[in-house]
């Protein structure tokens, strides 16, 4: 049976370890690094104990679980050691807080003025853009503007013929008593309608594709004289029988 002696050094640092496990290993710094992928002028730091020009105790932490690793030591035993010397040192404070801990950032931490700034511009933005939907949809589903011009309400015709006319919008599409009515391209319409003796509901509605109907009604009174009666040449006074 094999065994394997190691000696004990009396130094808290890693060192002579370090450079015990890569001769045991059978390399030179060169080939070390060559193995293990790691810049010679890192291991001859660790080796030679300047743990001053290692300028990032986290990083080289994790150089050295690596490198101890391949080359088959026991890596708690060299962290532990690592450790120790950077305490000894100085380097840290205790061995509770061997290495900088990672800081935790809390929502409000990311909350800087560029980011507010940003923020708040997209919540401006999507007020605008909601708003200006909103008022297209309003714009689109009011009912368009509507005028009747002629006839005036209470109007009183001796004939039975008269003319609707009036102005609304040129994409509006326009009905006189449920029946279609032509809109020019200024808006205006009109329509000849032929309405009963006594008085008559003139309805006009106007209405857009996709919006609300507008609508406007007026009465107009259609008086026809009576004929004569038998024996007169003259239609009969209203009161005489």
């Amino acid at each position: 049976m094999a065994f394997v002696m190691k000696r004990v050094h009396g130094s808290e640092c890693l060192g002579p370890d370090l450079i015990e496990l890569r001769e045991r290993a059978g390399l030179t710094i060169a080939e070390a690094s060559q193995q293990t992928k790691i810049i010679p002028s890192f291991i001859q730091s660790l080796e030679n104990e300047r743990l001053e020009d290692i300028p990032d105790p986290v990083y080289s932490e994790r150089l050295l679980r690596s490198y101890v690793s391949q080359l088959g030591g026991n890596v708690s035993y060299y962290l532990h050691k690592y450790r120790g010397c950077l305490e000894t040192r100085g380097i840290i404070q205790s061995k509770n807080e061997s290495l900088p801990r990672p800081i935790r950032l809390r929502a409000k931490d990311l909350l800087v003025t560029p980011r507010l700034l940003a923020i708040a511009g997209f919540g401006v933005f999507v007020i605008l853009l909601g708003g200006y939907v909103y008022y297209q949809v309003r714009t689109i589903a009011a009912p368009p503007s509507l005028e009747v011009i002629e006839p005036v309400e209470g109007t009183r015709y001796e004939d039975p013929t008269i003319i609707v006319r009036g102005k609304t919008l040129p994409e509006a599409t326009v009905r006189i008593n449920d029946q279609p009515a032509i809109v020019h391209p200024d808006g205006t319409f009109e329509k000849t309608l032929y309405i009963s003796r006594g008085t008559t509901e003139v309805h006009v509605t106007a209405r857009r594709r996709y919006g609300d109907e507008a609508s406007i009604t007026r009465r107009v009174i259609y008086e026809r004289e009576l004929p004569p009666l038998p024996g007169q040449t003259e239609p009969a006074p209203s009161g005489v029988k």
